[in-house]
């Protein structure tokens, strides 16, 4: 995984994760205020790389949804509409919390779904900044102007800008290295198809409990890249 792209990997990637732990009752529970949902009906789904299932759905009614049952795992699934990725969650005991607005989509109420919340919030800002570099970088080449010192200035702030998401990444992973959502985070990261352990990641699994490197999502990426512990 490049650097530059490596800011924009954490999206709706179909990665996977199934902790065991004890089970128990969900609740979610959601407010909408964008446009377009209204009527509509919501899926949770957890995917494969091949497939995916169905957990749960329901439909947006004045602004409003909800869904409740039982669930023995805590899982990394997905909030959908039409089929298509909303936000990535995880399904676990107690009431989630959803809030879908034009201005931007949060989720809390349980252990996971904080922390997930709060890293994707973090990261926000740092996603916006990359935007707003690559497009003054694809103004200046399509201006056909040439002014190697601007472009040289823009290309240093998008390394800059990656390296503190990757930073910011690191400390997040290793920090919650005993929390489901760090090896969430991990397999969005790395879903990607290559076969080469990216510097960011060595860091990671280096320090890495065996805890973290015994679930399934980070054995499948050792096993790809053949990464071995120092």
């Amino acid at each position: 995984m490049s650097a530059l792209s490596l800011i924009r990997n954490l999206a709706f990637t179909g990665a996977v994760l199934i902790s065991a732990s004890c089970g128990g009752n969900y609740v979610i529970e959601g407010t909408v205020g964008a446009y377009g949902y209204e009527g509509q009906r919501l899926t949770v789904e957890e995917f494969t790389p091949f497939s995916s299932t169905l957990l749960d759905s329901c439909y947006v009614s004045h602004g409003r949804f909800s869904m409740k049952g039982k669930t023995d795992m805590t899982r990394l699934v997905f909030l959908c509409r039409n089929g298509q990725p909303v936000l990535p969650m995880y399904l676990e005991r107690g009431k989630t919390f959803i809030s879908i607005e034009p201005t931007g989509i949060q989720r809390g109420g349980t252990r996971q779904n904080d922390l997930l919340n709060s890293f994707l919030t973090s990261k926000r800002p740092l996603d916006n900044k990359y935007d707003d570099v690559w497009q003054r970088r694809m103004e200046l080449m399509r201006s056909g102007r040439i002014d190697n010192e601007r472009m040289s200035q823009l290309q240093d702030s998008l390394f800059m800008i990656v390296a503190e998401c990757e930073e910011l990444i690191y400390d997040f992973i290793t920090s919650h290295y005993k929390d489901e959502v760090s090896a969430g985070v991990f397999a969005m990261l790395t879903a990607s198809p290559s076969k080469q352990v990216s510097p960011l990641m060595k860091r990671v699994l280096d320090e890495a409990p065996d805890r973290f490197i015994e679930t399934p999502v980070v054995q499948d990426y050792i096993n790809r890249t053949g990464y071995t512990r120092p």
